[in-house]
Formats: C-alpha cells, structure tokens, sequence
C-alpha cells in the first residue's frame, strides 16, 4: 500500500540545540528545505528524511493540530490516500485533510491508539 517512511519529525525544544546534536555530532547531512512558515532543518539519513522543528505549544486537546509542524510524527508516502481516509474514518478515526501547496503534497494527519500522530502523503499530481 505506502512506498515506505518518507521521514520522521522530532519537535525541538531548541532548534539550533538539535540541529547541532544531529549535524555537527552524528555528522547527518543537512539537505535543503523548502519555504515552510515554521523553522526548522531537514537531513537525509539513506532513503529516509529526518525533520526538526521547533516544539508547539499544546492546548491539551488531543486535536490534530493540521500540519503537523512542531509535533513528532512519521510519515508513509504514497497510497490510495481516499481509501486510506475512508477506512481510517470508517473506523472512528478523526482525520485532518489537507493540500500543502508549498511542498506540492496532499497529507492526512490522524492519532494512533497511543496518540501518536501519524501522517501519510502523496504528490498532488498523482
């Protein structure tokens, strides 16, 4: 069904911090990132992304918060993302659906039964 994990985000609680630990410690390459309204850097570890951002702050809701910035979260690319959204949604499970014209992608945010939140995408021309 998915292509595989496209990438992982882990929200900061300093960016700059994280972007040390990752870049100058674990020496991971920094790759370019496209003009989000949020901050944060991105870096390519084999066919995997791995996304910093900057934390959120949480309202306690458990709501999706919709893009999924300044949250940890992974993400599947690829998929039927209707039929994924109808079983997803057939199940009781609340999904935030969205085009994020900056990167040219259609996402579908949801929580697992552990809140974690869960993302798939796909381009928006397929």
């Amino acid at each position: 069904m998915f292509e595989g994990i496209h990438h992982i985000s882990i929200a900061m609680d300093d960016l700059e911090e994280g972007r040390d630990f990752y870049a100058g410690l674990l020496e991971l390459v920094e790759i370019d990132r496209p003009p989000l309204p949020n901050p944060g850097y991105w870096f390519q570890v084999g066919t995997v992304q791995l996304h910093l951002t900057e934390k959120s702050s949480s309202n306690g809701t458990g709501e999706i918060p919709g893009t999924g910035a300044g949250e940890t979260h992974f993400a599947f690319m690829g998929g039927d993302l209707e039929d994924v959204k109808r079983r997803l949604e057939t199940a009781g499970i609340s999904v935030k659906d969205g085009i994020n014209s900056a990167i040219g992608m259609r996402q579908l945010f949801f929580k697992d039964p552990s809140d974690n939140l869960v993302e798939v995408f796909a381009p928006l021309n397929s």
